[in-house]
């Protein structure tokens, strides 16, 4: 029994895991990933190092940079969010609806359309290193303003040790490292967000010493992620182009071109979700999209100007902004997203006046004018960010966490699926037609993304192939019992 949901949702539930009911919880969080299609992760992290090591121009020292941040940081929360495609609709279109500019992308027939229903089981699980990390303060910073409890992360977090297994472990059975063992033995596939500094610090914090070359690291992935490793960011960049593809923004344009693909008949995605009872375990992220928006206005130059000028710029491009809380422009991503909007709306008009003056000057008549519009006042922007302001800081407060990323970051996949895959009667995200998606990780500053493919020459790290045999041997025995 699960309820159904619209396309539009106004929340989200995540389940807070700590030491104090991980017993609890730990069979439903086992059930979600053994029957998940896909399983979205995301992280937060005690730090990440510096940007001239996360930027290095050769990938090689990328990596050992990566690296070596890893073995002296932790990872402070592990979000988990579990979609499961439970069916999907088949309906034939009426009507030919509006057509994106990147529509000769999409797989699906224009004469029907698909409405690809998951369940979703998503966790936020409060983890803590039992041995001595570095926290930089920039990362505290971030942590703090965005509702990350340290002292809840002391006093209850889920303890685990870095690197490889110890002789003796004290620990109990149902920990981080063992869930890690769990998810490698499901085979099945992960998602991320720009996926290599998780993948790193994942292998680092919960399965074994990191290899210390590359080559290693990306043969050894091959083995531990054999259903295959999915990037939204890559998608986003190198795929579908978004203007800006920070989690955020490509989440909110994904919620927002589901909604409109589903009113114009074409394939879209439906969320369900289980029926919790209230409990101080569940915390349920709002994120429903506003009822107003500007994309249907038309303001005018001065009115327009002043809509961008209400908007952090900083934030708008990347989803970060040094002032932090303190600054005094807006980062409301919906507002963001009405701009960048309207910019588009504006490139098209004068794109289609061209063609039409350029039609006239050839002597083809061109009957079809634009109607007029009653251009957006300065008066009524500001009565527009009156009504919405008060409502928009709440909702996204104590949301940016592992638990809820993780859904972003599923979510935004499960639009790509509806919008580029394809539906032959399978549930296995291998039959959805996402195959040139898969192991493709994105890599910043870089024309092409890092694949995920053990190369002829490259081995498997030792560290790996000793956890890797006591993993299938645990396997072996299971299957025997």
């Amino acid at each position: 029994m699960f309820i159904r949901m619209s396309v539009r949702f106004e929340s989200i539930p995540v389940l807070d895991v700590n030491i104090n009911n991980i017993q609890v919880l730990w069979p439903s969080l086992m059930k979600a990933v053994e029957s998940a299609t896909f399983i979205a992760i995301d992280t937060e992290l005690s730090g990440i190092g510096t940007r001239k090591t996360l930027m290095a121009k050769s990938v090689e020292d990328r990596y050992k940079g990566t690296a070596e941040n890893a073995k002296t940081r932790s990872v402070v929360s592990l979000g988990l969010s579990c979609f499961k495609l439970t069916h999907v609709d088949v309906k034939p279109r009426t009507q030919t609806g509006n057509m994106s500019d990147d529509s000769f992308l999409e797989a699906s027939p224009s004469s029907s359309c698909h409405t690809w229903n998951f369940l979703v089981q998503t966790y936020n699980i409060m983890a803590l290193c039992q041995e001595e990390y570095v926290v930089e303060p920039s990362s505290l910073k971030f942590l703090v303003e965005h509702g990350f409890d340290f002292n809840k992360q002391y006093s209850c977090g889920v303890g685990y040790y870095r690197g490889n297994d110890k002789p003796n472990p004290t620990s109990s059975s149902m920990c981080l490292r063992s869930f890690f063992t769990v998810l490698v033995k499901s085979r099945k596939p992960v998602v991320f967000h720009n996926a290599l500094t998780d993948l790193v610090y994942l292998y680092q914090n919960f399965y074994a010493s990191l290899p210390p070359t590359m080559s290693s690291f990306i043969a050894d992935l091959t083995e531990i992620f054999e259903g295959g490793v999915y990037d939204t960011k890559y998608i986003t960049d190198y795929v579908h182009r978004m203007p800006a593809s920070y989690l955020e923004y490509v989440f909110r344009k994904s919620q927002r071109d589901n909604t409109q693909r589903q009113s114009t008949e074409r394939s879209s995605v439906t969320i369900n979700i289980l029926p919790y009872p209230p409990s101080e375990t569940v915390n349920h992220c709002r994120c429903g999209l506003p009822p107003d928006s500007l994309q249907d206005k038309d303001p005018d130059q001065d009115t327009f100007q002043a809509i961008k000028d209400h908007i952090c710029q900083g934030f708008a491009g990347h989803g970060w902004c040094s002032s932090g809380n303190r600054c005094n422009k807006s980062h409301d991503i919906d507002l963001i997203l009405d701009v960048d909007h309207l910019v588009q709306t504006r490139k098209s008009r004068k794109r289609k006046r061209r063609n039409r003056n350029q039609n006239q000057e050839d002597g083809d008549s061109d009957e079809s004018q634009e109607p007029a519009n009653k251009q957006y006042t300065k008066d009524q922007f500001e009565e527009f960010l009156s009504k919405r302001l008060g409502d928009r800081e709440i909702c996204k407060a104590g949301c940016h966490r592992a638990g809820f990323d993780s859904f972003m970051t599923g979510f935004s996949f499960a639009v790509y699926i509806s919008k580029y895959g394809s539906y032959n009667g399978s549930f296995c995200l291998d039959d959805c037609g996402m195959e040139a998606f898969k192991n493709n990780v994105y890599l910043s500053g870089k024309d092409m993304p890092l694949s995920i493919v053990k190369s002829t020459f490259s081995k498997t790290s030792k560290n790996h192939k000793e956890k890797i045999k006591k993993i299938s041997e645990h396997v072996d025995n299971s299957e025997k019992l």
